[in-house]
């Protein structure tokens, strides 16, 4: 072999070894070469076959001996193998003959290292990961450290480097001045040397250029030294260009700080790994790569590029390969530049406006520093804005201090103020330069545009955004002022819109159309807009309505503008229509009367101007002056009704003869404001009235005296019978009537002497019948006027005379200019005796003769009379007789017939009323004056208003004279006959089903039947009757429920009221709510802005009082909502009963519009629902004094009954009992008192009641109130069912039904009960109240005594006063001893005596449990049963027999002085026969 030793890589993939021959080379020879293992193993390291025979042929020197070799992975270092050569053939071995093989695997061994000498990323990433490598053999683990250079090491190493050139220098410098020139040229070369030494060996560490920056300062030394440049000019440039590079070179790395103590701080770019156990990074097996995890830190301070290096040291399990150090660079962080930009690309400003402010904005992490940027303004390509005609150009530098983040620049814009003109848009360009400390940003321009094609056109508006003008001026004008651009033509539509005022009725319509249209021609600044007014004569409130402008237009331009008035409201005042009551003069004058019992009339028209469409009522009252009422005119007092349409009514005033001479005497007649507040009553509101002393009396007198004949005869005076008939007036014929039979003879006599027979004054005389002995009764003047007739005028009436009665007329002439004359009498007429209209059927007969009365409820479909009740009188007529009918009591018959107004304030309802008098609905007296049912004239001149005057006809009406019948017919609703007529509503009970209530209508009717009669001093007989109408019906209360109240009005807007719940608060106030259902397409709402009317809740009979009405729900549709309203009453009273009045405001909508809030409607004229409601607050049946402070419990247990202890038997008490259920009452004293045992309390009585009609007993002796004691009109029953004193007194059935009624005191089984101090109780059955209508309320009353322990055992009971004689006693003998009743009751509330009431609640829909059913049934032995049974019953015979005896001895009264009867109602009564008798009263018992 060559050699003794081989070393071979592992890598190679054979070994080849040459094996040398020398010597005889002719023969062929052969060895044998053998591996041996070293370190090395054949099949794990080399192949285990291979050649084990070398051969050399002939003449061969060298042969080659090849083994494979296994390349692994595994980092082995050195193994060793053997050869070994021997066995020769032909040959010998020469030394050497074993050689050793070395494979080595350097490649194998693991090394570590990063693969990039640079790393860069942002300062945002929050991590980076630098990436280790690890190659070899990885079969094993490894471990190394990964840590971080500081900034610190570099500027040290340059720091250190240039401390040592300096040094040198300096060195230089003294051997320079020593002049050793040859040694500063050494150390000068020296020094140099060392720093470009050690910036060579920095040059390792950081970047490469370094070592050519020094390269160039090398020679650049040597270029200054050899240029023979003074030493120290050498050495200063050299120094300030080295420092200068140096510092740039600083600079610009600006090395990265890494955070101390391996923390994160706000200084520190990177958290620092240290060069310890806390940075090694571990490679598992078979790992090859992994990460350092390098921590960035993001701060908000903007920086260059920093840099900082990670190396790898000390690696445990490999060896660090190259390279082992990365620079990692944080590049600079964009986001923490301040950035500067404009806010928006784009202002737009009108030219109008002085300046726009332009915002610039900085932005960016780091504004700690101070910023700033230079504005300027430039203008656009094609030239638009210009400087200094459109704005005013900009070159502004804009300062950012610290944390400003925004600035504002306030750009001037310049306007054509004197003459606008639209020139369209204008733009320029404002441009960001020259930023300092920040970048600018995307938005470095922004585009100016100035516009006036909004600002300069024609706008157009109104000069007046309020126009106030009469309804009857006829039109209004508005003027619409333009400004802007004035050189074009513009229009614009002037229209209206209605709000109060409505078209058609206040406005003619100027619609939103072409017609509407104004055009303003150019330079044109005003124009008018017309509307024309509708006037009418209803007067109105304020109205309103709009001008609206719309639609501007201008055919140049191609638009135009509104203004912002572009909207006027012009307000309609109604002044003229406005009603107005006054006197039509302020003066007036009358002349006295000639003669005593003459009266002269005034007649004061009262005028009311304006709006007719209401009715007003005022009142006009006389005032004395130097004229007194009752000597010189009569008083006049009396209220003026303007109905509709009404304009004048006439005030007639009587003046009197006082037959004394006097100068003109005056009074003033007043008006008071309207009652209605419809109408006002101006300044006119007094007129004097001068009364006129009458001189003398005109020479004027009829040429013969008049005649007096029945009006039936009127036409036929030549054959007029001389007896005037009955029952048909007379008229009285002056010689100056047509109608006289000599008129053609005194007709031109009447003429000639001036006299005017329509003024004649006429009087009547009248006396009674001549008597069986032919003696005459002196004539009298008739001075009884009525509210229907007239003794003053030309016919005189029928109802003044009778058979027999004898007639005379007076007339006085009356000249044509008003003056009376001289007066002329009529011849005497007897009234036949056997003629008549209507005779009575007995001569003289005296008395009247029976009527009919009906009472009929009309229901709801009568057309006329809906839901009415119809009373209808017919009585007989005999002639002078006339009756009065009125629902009052009929007195003073001459008061309540004359004309005065005092029959209407105390009779309205009756026919003593005029149709404009009367105050309900309808009336007996209406305004026809003929009968409907009359078709034939009976008599003539039946029906003549001149001679009979038309309240007469009216009067007269019901009359007909066919059948001799008097026919009144009025119509009422129920609230009038009530509140208003006199009549009572009385409930008879709740029907069985609790939906039906029976109740009857009760109406007084008085009827009078009138005679005159001249010889009574207030000259009228009459026979007075009184009737009682009574009218049953069923009142369906759950209709008020399910059907609810329709609205009371003709309203087009309809809707149903449905009320849900009536009670009254804690605070006594009534609360009612109630469902509402519109009947049109909309809703109602409490109120509107839009509408005058509110909705509202009020009531007649408590008109003091205010509710407070809400809207609680509302379904949110238009179709027929349901909404929940509430009305709460302010105050509280103790009656809430009446009629309630609830007035809803109904707004609508179309019917296509859906529901939206806010509600967009229309609203309409209000609609009033009624509501009937009634309902009282109860005060304690008992006041405390009376009650002694006692509590009083209806139990249906009976454990609780007998229970002892505080128990809540408020929570138990007081249960509704089914029928058949015991009631068990309990009686304690109050425990919060304290009395303990001291105390006993014992029951006496017990009674039980119920009240009429809801009537709720109570005890209150002050008010004539004794609960169940005593007996009154108000109970229905009443019973005394337990009497400890008097057992035998109480009562034990109702409706053959036992009470059952025990005290516990005498009850065995409650002994537990009775041994309690201070309580007390009883027990009765519940069945006999359920005998009654469900309806019906029961009250159990009881009296009981409390006394102290000591003095408990005197208690004897003290007797009822309810068995007392006073008891039976006949009502009408009741107020004579009611005295002794009060007497009776005094004591309770004193000395231990107390009482207590309770109501008893029935379940009556419950039914009492079934007994017997269903329940198993045990036999028993019958025998024993049977014997026990008359055990029992033998005993209790001789228990009742024993009894009898007992209480036959005790309890028979003495024999009283006193004789007994029966009354109509079964009960036997004692009346005493001697009042003075001594007698026990508590003895007086039947």
């Amino acid at each position: 072999m060559e050699s003794d030793q081989f070393t071979i890589n592992e890598t190679e993939k054979f070994l080849n070894v040459t094996l040398r021959r020398r010597g005889y080379l002719g023969e062929t020879c052969f060895i044998t070469i053998k591996v041996e293992n070293g370190t090395a193993i054949l099949g794990e390291d080399i192949q285990s076959r291979y050649a084990t025979q070398v051969q050399f042929n002939p003449g061969q020197t060298e042969k080659t001996w090849r083994i494979q070799l296994i390349d692994d992975e595994k980092f082995e270092n050195q193994e060793k193998f053997y050869l070994q050569v021997s066995d020769p053939v032909m040959a010998i071995i020469e030394e050497p003959s074993r050689a050793a093989v070395i494979l080595v695997d350097a490649e194998d061994e693991s090394t570590i290292f990063i693969p990039e000498e640079e790393y860069r990323t942002p300062e945002t990433v929050g991590e980076v990961m630098i990436p280790i490598y690890r190659t070899g053999d990885i079969s094993q683990e490894l471990m190394v450290i990964c840590y971080t250079i500081p900034a610190s090491f570099f500027f040290f190493a340059f720091l250190l480097s240039f401390i040592i050139f300096l040094f040198c220098c300096f060195l230089s410098f003294i051997l320079s001045v020593l002049h050793f020139k040859i040694c500063f040229h050494f150390f000068a070369f020296t020094s140099y040397f060392i720093f470009v030494f050690s910036s060579i060996l920095l040059s390792l560490f950081l970047f490469s250029f370094l070592f050519l920056i020094h390269i160039f300062l090398f020679f650049l030394f040597f270029l200054l030294y050899f240029a023979n440049i003074n030493i120290y000019k050498t050495i200063s440039i050299y120094l300030s260009i080295y420092l200068s590079i140096y510092l740039s070179i600083y600079l610009s790395m600006c090395t990265a700080q890494g955070s101390p103590n391996d923390s994160e701080t706000s200084s520190s770019d990177y958290v620092t790994r240290p060069n310890d156990s806390r940075s090694v990074v571990h490679f598992d097996k078979d790992e090859t790569k992994k990460f350092c995890k390098i921590s960035i830190i993001d701060d908000s301070l903007f920086e260059e590029n920093e840099k900082f290096s990670v190396s790898l040291s000390q690696p445990i399990g490999g060896h660090l390969g190259k390279p082992n150090t990365t620079a990692i660079v944080i590049e600079s962080d964009s986001g923490d530049e301040p950035v500067i930009y404009f806010g928006n690309t784009e202002y737009y400003v009108d030219e109008v406006e002085k300046y726009v402010d332009v915002k610039v904005w900085r932005i960016g992490t780091d504004l700690s520093r101070v910023s700033s940027v230079t504005v300027l303004s430039k203008g656009i390509d094609p030239r638009s804005a210009e400087a200094g005609l459109d704005y005013i150009a900009v070159n502004k530098i804009l300062t950012f201090e610290p944390s400003a983040t925004v600035q504002t620049l306030k750009v001037v814009i310049l306007d054509d103020l004197g003459l606008p003109k639209v020139e369209g848009k204008e733009e320029f360009e404002l441009i960001l330069r020259m930023p300092v400390n920040a970048k600018l940003g995307t938005q470095r321009t922004t585009l100016i545009s100035i516009n006036d094609s909004t600002s300069d056109l024609p706008l157009m508006q109104f000069k007046e955004t309020e126009i106030v003008v009469d309804e009857n001026d006829g039109s209004v004008s508005a003027t619409i002022v333009r400004s802007g651009d004035l050189s074009h033509i513009s229009t614009v539509r002037c229209y209206t819109r209605q709000g109060t005022a409505l078209v058609m009725m206040d406005f003619d319509e100027r619609p939103n159309t072409n017609a509407s249209v104004i055009r303003f021609e150019p330079g044109e600044r005003e124009k008018t807009c017309r509307v024309k007014l509708m006037g009418d004569h209803i007067h109105e409130q304020e109205e309103e309505f709009c001008l609206v402008l719309g639609s501007p237009f201008s055919p140049t331009l191609k638009q135009a503008l509104i203004g912002p008035k572009n909207i006027t409201h012009v307000k309609l005042t109604d002044l003229a229509d406005k009603p107005v009551i006054k006197f039509e003069n302020n003066k007036y004058s009358v002349k006295e009367p000639f003669e005593y019992g003459e009266l002269a009339y005034v007649r004061i028209p009262v005028a009311r101007y304006g709006d007719l469409s209401q009715t007003s009522v005022v009142r006009v009252h006389t005032k004395d002056g130097s004229a007194k009422s009752g000597r010189d005119y009569n008083r006049v007092s009396k209220e003026l009704v303007f109905s509709v349409n009404v304009s004048h009514q006439m005030v007639e005033i009587e003046v009197l003869h006082d037959n004394e001479k006097e100068m003109r005497e005056a009074f003033t007649v007043h008006l008071k404001p309207d009652k209605n507040f419809v109408a006002e009553v101006q300044k006119n509101n007094k007129a004097i009235v001068y009364i006129e002393e009458r001189k003398k009396l005109a020479d004027v007198t009829f040429p013969t005296e008049p005649m007096v004949v029945s009006l039936r005869d009127y036409d036929n005076v030549d054959l007029t019978n001389p007896q005037p008939i009955q029952g048909y007036p007379c008229i009285c014929i002056t010689a100056c009537n047509p109608k006289h039979p000599e008129f053609s003879k005194t007709g031109i006599l009447c003429e000639k002497e001036g006299i005017n027979n329509t003024l004649t004054r006429f009087r009547w005389r009248i006396s009674a019948p001549s008597g069986v002995n032919g003696v005459t009764s002196e004539l009298n003047n008739v001075e009884a006027n009525t509210f229907f007739t007239s003794t003053k005028g030309i016919t005189l009436d029928s109802i003044y005379f009778g058979p027999g009665s004898r007639v005379q007329c007076g007339a006085r002439a009356v000249n044509v200019d008003g003056d009376p004359g001289l007066e002329l009498l009529s011849r005497t007429v007897t009234v036949s005796h056997e003629e008549g209209l209507c005779m009575a059927q007995s001569l003289n007969s005296v008395g009247a003769e029976p009527f009919t009365a009906k009472l009929r409820y009309t229901g709801p479909g009568d057309s006329k009379y809906a839901n009415k009740v119809r009373i209808s009188i017919v009585i007989p007529h005999r002639d002078g007789m006339f009756p009065v009918v009125s629902t009052r009591r009929l007195s003073n018959f001459e008061l309540i017939l004359s004309p005065d107004g005092t029959r209407i304030g105390q009779h309205r309802c009756s026919n003593l009323l005029d149709y404009d008098e009367i105050q309900t609905q309808f009336g007996f007296i209406t305004n026809e004056t003929r009968n409907a049912d009359v078709t034939s004239v009976m008599e003539p001149y039946q029906y003549n208003s001149k001679l009979r005057g038309d309240t007469a006809l009216r009067f007269y009406r019901n009359l007909n004279l066919e059948s001799c019948l008097w026919e009144f017919t009025a119509y009422y609703d129920i609230s009038e006959l009530v509140n208003i007529c006199g009549g009572d509503i009385t409930t008879h009970g709740q029907a069985q089903n609790l939906k039906q209530s029976y109740m009857s209508l009760h109406i007084p009717l008085y009827i009078s039947y009138m005679f005159h009669s001249p010889i009574i001093q207030l000259g009228w007989q009459h026979f007075d009757m009184v009737y009682r109408l009574r009218l049953i019906f069923v009142y369906d209360t759950a209709s008020l429920w399910q059907n609810g109240f329709g609205d009371t009005e003709d309203a087009s807007f309809g809707g149903y009221i449905y009320p849900t719940s009536i009670k009254i608060k804690n605070d006594g106030r009534l609360m009612v709510d109630f469902k509402s259902e519109a009947r049109f397409h909309g809703q109602f709402v409490p109120e509107h802005k839009g509408s005058r009317h509110k909705s509202l809740v009020m009531t007649p009979e408590h008109s003091d009082l205010i509710f407070t009405l809400e809207l609680i729900h509302t379904e949110p549709t238009y179709e027929q909502p349901e909404q929940t309203w509430r009305f709460t009453s302010d105050f509280a009273v103790r009656d809430y009963s009446g009629q309630y009045k609830i007035k809803l405001v109904p707004c609508t909508t179309p019917l296509d519009e859906e529901f939206a809030l806010p509600l967009v409607c229309d609203p309409r004229d209000s609609i009033t629902f009624s509501m009937p409601i009634r309902l009282k607050q109860v005060s304690d049946p008992v006041p405390v004094k009376f009650s002694l402070n006692t509590e009083f419990y209806l139990l249906k247990k009976r454990e609780l009954w007998l229970s002892d202890g505080p128990l809540a038997f408020d929570e138990v008490s007081n249960v509704a009992f089914i029928e058949g259920d015991l009631i068990y009452g309990r009686i304690n004293i109050d425990p919060v008192q304290s009395l303990q045992d001291s105390f006993s309390l014992n029951i006496e009585k017990v009674f039980i009641c119920s009240g009429k009609d809801g009537y709720i007993p109570k005890y209150d002796p002050d008010n004539q109130e004794y609960g169940c004691v005593v007996d009154s009109p108000n109970l229905h029953d009443v019973f005394k069912i337990l009497d400890k004193g008097a057992t035998h007194t109480a009562d034990k059935l109702f409706h053959n039904i036992s009470f059952n009624a025990t005290l516990a005191s005498e009850d065995p089984t409650a002994y537990k009960l009775t041994e309690m101090p201070g309580i007390d109780g009883f027990s009765l059955s519940s069945k006999p109240l359920f005998q009654v209508d469900a309806g019906r309320q029961w009250y159990i009353h009881s009296i009981y005594t409390i006394l102290s322990k000591e003095n408990a055992h005197h208690g004897i009971g003290r007797r009822s006063v309810d068995y007392h004689i006073l008891s039976f006693v006949p009502q009408q003998e009741l107020h004579n001893r009611q005295r002794r009743s009060i007497n009776d009751v005094e004591d309770i509330g004193k000395e231990g005596k107390g009482t207590n009431m309770v109501l008893v609640q029935l379940d009556h829909k419950s039914k009492a449990p079934e007994r017997g059913k269903n329940k198993t049934v045990q036999s028993f032995p019958l025998i024993p049963i049977l014997v026990a049974t008359a055990v029992v019953i033998l005993l209790f015979v001789i228990a009742v027999i024993a009894f009898l005896h007992q209480r036959k001895k005790t309890s028979t009264p003495p024999p009283s002085p006193a004789n007994t009867f029966t009354s109509p109602s079964g009960k036997t009564h004692i009346v005493y026969a001697n009042p003075n008798s001594k007698f026990d009263p508590d003895k007086t018992e039947v």
